[in-house]
């Protein structure tokens, strides 16, 4: 598999938007047909299979000097480029369907046997590939893009029309999962109508107004060549607020050609409520409205791609990110921002604006007698004002093991050595595998490391070889001091970034200092850090938390002597346990609320590894993740629930567990 395929594939969302309260397939329509796979097609001289195989083309902009980007140029798409950007495998001549969910999707779950297309003629058809590309910033992944064989160009009504018609989710013994406030849950069973976009262009499926946030705002290091597009890398302190839609195919002003930041007035416009209640538009950039509680004004547009150059037939070479998601960014006071209540798309229709079309539309050059997608309808949409809450989610996996083995990750791992009494942070998964051969244990994945984003500053680390304590600051100045003063402390680089003030979306990372164990501490939680024992030292950085309540994401961490886990009911589960010690500490569960098991330590024919053997089988430690789960029908069809994560501990025995 490609990096891109690994690194898409790692569980972890920072600062993802909750589209709505429940898990839900938004939209589900079909993208467009046939230009996902075309062999040869490598640059501008090879439009002409472009065309053949029925992509829209921009000719014009080929005969440039020098060549645009490709993806300029056409939205037809090679077979090693489908491979470069994380499909898992080549296509030939596919189609694409998107598929946009309400929550943010667990990324080690996205797989084409996930998904069964149900075409007009009644047959069911498994996509060829999926993946989250291209939503796969880390505060995106809700969208999932399937390439196979949906259809033909052939209107409904038409003979030998063939179409998809709906959309299931399947169960392939590894079920799709969404991520919420209460963290993962299986989208297994969901269905959706699927619309052909032959005869209904893209449409708007979602619009939340939040405060300006750039926390997770960011690619996985394969996929990031586009660069940061975010408001605040656009805009600075002008991106205020962040009205952020989201589309069911992608928008494009002729299915091949990006939008650009400047062009708020030539697509939308937005709708509010003055004092008066009088409905005022708001149809420019730069202009303030007054809506007589205060004033707003539209910045400009993001989550596009990088700031404007203006260069000559900048249209022509600006790099977009054709995803998901266009963010309007507004300046001014709250209460004249929480009176907008609707954003419109007007369409060619409307003197002054233009049209919409997914990446199947036409181009600028469009060929005679090929049947493109259709451009969007006039629509409105309302819009989801949350000024108060982000209203987004956090989440990472807790296992070392289940991230492949690189540097540079968009997660902290913390590591602890109970020898030395010393706390280590790494991003690097490699090295935090080293640390555990060496004697450190697993405490989580505690906050992110972020990448690309203004605010970031670098977290420098040290380490004292003669105490064994590793020092983490965003102090150029302590550094310097702590080197040059005989400290014993060396400089070993730049650990990760963080944020060095306070951001929407980013947590506080606190300090702590033990002089007794001579070890430095830091973690988003103060009840952790007064618990341990150690004398506070203040704010360190700013970072997205996955340790949150509202991830559901509770950390216990063993200490020396025997610890004691308890469980009443299977509900109570979902902790993530650090330093259970084999041998020493107990999981003890309610006999009554875990269907009846007779009192004493666990009988061994009511646990499994890794997989339920038979029906009695009612706890199963998988040894490669650390997750106990409880079976409530063992090995038959039935409800299953994760109870506890066990970081760092491979192999579990029936023994550890006790029923009371």
């Amino acid at each position: 598999m490609s990096t891109a395929y690994t690194q898409l594939h790692r569980d972890v969302l920072i600062n993802a938007d909750l589209w709505d309260s429940a898990p839900r397939i938004v939209a589900a329509d079909w993208g467009f047909e046939g230009i996902m796979g075309i062999p040869g097609l490598t640059s501008a001289d090879d439009l002409a299979l472009a065309i053949q195989a029925g992509a829209g083309v921009n000719l014009d902009y080929a005969a440039l000097d020098p060549d645009p980007p490709l993806r300029n140029l056409t939205s037809g798409g090679s077979p090693a480029g489908i491979v470069a950007g994380g499909f898992g495998a080549p296509t030939l001549f596919a189609d694409a369907l998107p598929i946009e969910f309400s929550w943010p999707l667990l990324p080690s779950t996205v797989l084409p046997t996930d998904f069964r297309i149900i075409l007009n003629s009644g047959e069911e058809v498994t996509p060829q590939v999926a993946a989250l590309n291209p939503n796969f910033d880390h505060n995106e992944r809700h969208v999932v893009v399937l390439f196979g064989e949906f259809g033909n160009r052939l209107l409904p009504g038409q003979p030998g029309a063939v179409y998809p018609v709906s959309v299931r989710i399947a169960d392939d013994g590894t079920p799709l999962m969404a991520v919420g406030p209460d963290g993962p849950v299986s989208l297994v069973g969901m269905t959706a109508q699927s619309r052909n976009p032959f005869v209904t262009g893209p449409a708007i499926v979602g619009a939340r107004l939040t405060r300006m946030s750039a926390v997770g705002d960011f690619a996985p290091e394969a996929l990031g060549s586009a660069g940061a597009n975010d408001g605040m890398t656009l805009y600075g302190a002008d991106a205020q607020y962040r009205l952020r839609l989201f589309t069911n195919g992608g928008f494009s002003p002729d299915g091949v050609s990006g939008i650009l930041p400047s062009e708020f007035a030539r697509y939308f416009r937005l709708k509010a409520t003055d004092a008066a209640g009088a409905t005022v538009t708001i149809d420019r950039t730069g202009v303030t409205y007054d809506l007589g509680v205060g004033t707003l004004q539209v910045v400009g547009l993001a989550e596009l791609g990088q700031p404007l150059t203006a260069i000559a037939n900048e249209s022509a070479y600006y790099v977009e990110d054709h995803d998901n998601y266009v963010d309007i960014v507004l300046k001014g006071d709250a209460a004249a921002v929480a009176r907008l209540f609707q954003v419109e798309i007007p369409t060619s229709a409307t003197a002054g604006y233009n049209d919409l079309y997914t990446p199947g539309g036409p181009g600028r050059t469009p060929t005679a007698g090929v049947t493109y997608t259709a451009p969007a309808a006039a629509q409105s949409f309302p819009v989801s004002v949350s000024l108060d809450s982000l209203g987004t989610v956090n989440y990472a996996v807790q296992s070392l093991a289940a991230y492949d083995q690189d540097a540079g990750l968009p997660v902290v791992f913390r590591l602890y050595n109970p020898g030395t009494q010393d706390h280590f942070y790494t991003t690097s998964s490699a090295e935090a595998v080293e640390a555990v051969a060496g004697g450190y244990q697993e405490e989580g994945v505690p906050f992110s490391a972020e990448s690309g984003t203004p605010g970031l500053v670098d977290v420098l680390r040290l380490y004292n070889p003669v105490t064994g304590d590793h020092l983490y600051t965003t102090s150029t100045a302590e550094r310097d001091a702590l080197v040059a003063s005989g400290s014993g402390y060396r400089y070993e680089g730049v650990g990760f970034q963080a944020y060095g003030t306070p951001q929407e979306g980013a947590a506080a990372v606190h300090r702590y200092y033990s002089d007794e164990a001579v070890d430095h501490f830091y973690t988003t939680s103060l009840a952790e850090g007064s618990a341990s024992g150690y004398r506070y030292e203040g704010v360190a950085w700013y970072a997205a938390d996955f340790l949150a309540a509202d991830t559901a994401i509770t950390v216990l961490t063993g200490r020396d002597g025997p610890d004691v886990f308890r469980y009443d009911a299977p509900v109570e589960g979902g902790d993530t346990i650090i330093g259970f010690q084999l041998g020493e500490d107990r999981i003890e569960v309610s006999g009554a609320g875990f269907g009846g098991l007779a009192p004493g330590a666990l009988a061994a024919d009511r646990f499994a590894l890794d997989t339920p053997v038979d029906g009695d089988d009612r706890f199963v430690f998988d040894t490669a993740t650390g997750v106990l789960s409880y079976h409530l029908h063992g090995a038959d069809a039935g409800a299953s629930m994760a109870l506890a994560t066990l970081t760092g501990v491979r192999t579990l025995v029936a023994g550890a567990i006790v029923v009371v």
